[in-house]
């Protein structure tokens, strides 16, 4: 009888380590899912924040060439009038001398 509860008892013994290696993988497994899921998150969120970046950059370099097209824009603009009043002053100052 002491035979057959020593073999009981090893069998329960051995079942109830069974299971706590299976809960124990089982746990393992969980965490390591868990751990990868972590890691796509924080790729997904740092790809998230390049794009971002990128994109922020981009706006900064198109409004820098906007502003800088504009500027260009009225010197030019400046140039233009400057040489229409130099051109009418030397017209009036050729009309003056021809009169005179």
């Amino acid at each position: 009888m002491n035979h057959f509860k020593s073999i009981l008892l090893g069998g329960l013994l051995a079942a109830a380590s069974i299971a706590a290696l299976s809960q124990n993988a089982n746990a393992a497994e969980f965490k390591s899912e868990h751990d990868h899921l972590n890691r796509n998150t924080v790729a997904f969120n740092n790809s998230k924040l390049k794009l971002q970046h990128e994109r922020q950059v981009r706006e900064q370099r198109a409004r820098e060439l906007r502003e800088r097209q504009a500027r260009e824009q009225r010197a030019r603009e400046l140039r233009e009038r400057q040489a229409r009043e130099r051109h009418a002053r030397e017209l009036r100052e050729r009309q003056a001398r021809l009169h005179h």
